[in-house]
């Protein structure tokens, strides 16, 4: 028994240094926006459909896998949204496995003929799992290396589930976003055996949209742009800084990201580039990106590799009026990978 527990600390261990205390992070945060912020749902489409897989630390004899697909949709004649994920993550060869579905609400208005604002809140529930089938115990080793079938150790850890809620807000102007998210607000409990309290992650990420070029061609809006922008993500002990650049060559765009940023007197975080190259086409995009690990276990462990698919219905009259200077519509500028 006691080798099982070793087990499952180690499986704990290493999933919260993969996820930030089992919150996954995402290079391409603006494709999956939804999870980065609920406030997210429903601006610049009338819906959208995205799958996204991050395979992280693919050096290691299990890498840390999540796989989450997500969807919104934007009411008619109204100015709110509604939005559904769900998630799974699965961390290293011992097979602790993490089954997340949320819904979401957003509500988007006009401040000024500059300013617009969205609000978003979010509710899930959230089941974790060991998976003992990837599991090997002592008694199941022989003095040759054999190893047995089954194991004479009890299985007594049931799935762990709780529920967790989010809040979003974005404000933003035809070329500035800013956006903060604040999760886990009601500091859920979960754990085997002993419970731990899932302390609240905050997340603020901003940039500046600067266009060098923007023409019309059939029907459509082309652009060059480069988008400097900064996420900062906090979790109890834990912070971190992103800086990227992304450009804009329409359809193509490609960001460099750096993670990790060292701050004086801060923490010391892994540090990676991150590479991302999407594709935006008329109602589909996708995207791809690889984190070269810099300093730290993501150096050792390989980085991670992340893709992106994307279906979505976009009202492109609206979406013209607002990148032109209309106070129409209310579209954001963010950069969509």
């Amino acid at each position: 028994m006691r080798f099982k527990w070793m087990t499952l600390c180690c499986l704990c261990m290493f999933g919260s240094l993969s996820g930030i205390a089992q919150d996954a992070a995402f290079t391409q945060q603006y494709a999956n926006r939804l999870y980065l912020n609920p406030a997210y749902a429903g601006l610049n489409h009338s819906w959208s459909i995205t799958t996204a897989h991050r395979n992280q630390w693919p050096a290691l004899n299990g890498a840390f896998i999540t796989n989450q697909v997500a969807a919104d949709y934007r009411l008619p004649n109204q100015k709110g949204a509604v939005a559904a994920l769900v998630q799974q993550d699965r961390a290293g060869i011992g097979g602790l496995q993490k089954l997340q579905a949320a819904l979401a609400y957003a509500y988007h208005t006009r401040l000024t003929d500059t300013w617009a604002m969205a609000a978003g809140l979010q509710a899930g529930i959230t089941s974790l799992r060991v998976n003992y089938d990837n599991l090997v115990f002592g008694d199941q080793l022989s003095d040759n290396g054999m190893v047995a079938v089954t194991s004479a150790e009890a299985n007594t850890f049931e799935p762990a589930h709780y529920v967790s809620f989010a809040l979003g807000g974005l404000a933003y102007t035809d070329q500035f976003w800013f956006g903060l998210t604040a999760a886990n607000l009601n500091k859920p409990a979960y754990g085997f055996g002993q419970t731990i309290k899932l302390p609240v992650r905050f997340v603020a990420n901003t940039g500046y949209k600067f266009y060098a070029r923007t023409y019309q061609n059939q029907g459509r809006l082309f652009e060059l742009s480069f988008s400097p922008a900064v996420t900062y993500t906090r979790q109890q002990n834990f912070s971190r800084t992103d800086l990227g650049l992304y450009t804009i060559y329409t359809p193509l765009t490609l960001g460099l990201i750096y993670k990790g940023v060292p701050v004086t007197g801060g923490p010391n975080p892994d540090q990676a580039l991150a590479v991302v190259i999407g594709l935006e086409l008329e109602q589909f995009k996708v995207g791809f990106s690889h984190d070269a690990g810099l300093k730290g276990f993501s150096r050792q462990a390989g980085g991670a590799n992340e893709i992106s698919l994307t279906f979505e219905r976009i009202d492109f009259n609206n979406l013209f009026k607002s990148r032109l200077g209309r106070k129409d519509n209310g579209n954001i500028v963010c950069p969509a990978f």
